[in-house]
């Protein structure tokens, strides 16, 4: 499997890199294998990786504070998880378990400090796409967190390369 063609259709790769800088993500993401039941990620975890699916199905859960389960979301290609806990430094907000056999790229928090030491402007583009992205899931969960200290966060994150670049 190659992943650059699949990243290229992803559309958090495809508004925030050019060809070149997909070439490279995908140079330094790695793939992974989830068999039907198996934990891509569990809610309350901290989050040093993200998922693209290029093939298979995911659920993603949530437990409440009355451990109440309710599924939010059913995901397959192309789809992204885990890139908020990965960008925010918080804890997983939910569990994604595989419903079929799930072919995934990787891409951890060392692969994008790669791709933002080439390219630091790209923190910015990444947590604008994403601070829409967490607005959208906002408005949908009725949840009013805001979102104006994204990139802020993201940079806390990834402080090895922005707390010298200020």
């Amino acid at each position: 499997m190659d992943p650059g063609p699949i990243l290229e259709k992803v559309p958090l790769f495809a508004e925030a890199l050019d060809a070149e800088q997909v070439r490279f993500l995908a140079s330094q993401s790695r793939q992974a294998f989830f068999r039907a039941g198996t934990r891509l990620m569990t809610q309350g975890d901290f989050g040093g990786a993200m998922f693209v699916i290029a093939s298979g199905e995911v659920a993603v859960t949530f437990v409440d504070a009355d451990a109440r389960e309710t599924t939010v979301a059913k995901l397959g290609p192309n789809d992204v998880v885990g890139e908020m806990s990965l960008f925010t430094g918080d804890r997983r907000t939910a569990t994604v378990s595989a419903l079929t056999n799930v072919d995934a790229i990787e891409i951890t928090k060392w692969s994008l400090e790669r791709v933002f030491a080439r390219a630091p402007e790209l923190i910015d583009t990444f947590a604008g796409v994403l601070a829409k992205r967490q607005a959208e899931l906002n408005a949908v969960s009725g949840n009013a967190t805001p979102n104006e200290t994204f990139a802020r966060q993201a940079r806390k994150v990834f402080t090895g390369l922005f707390g010298r670049a200020g």
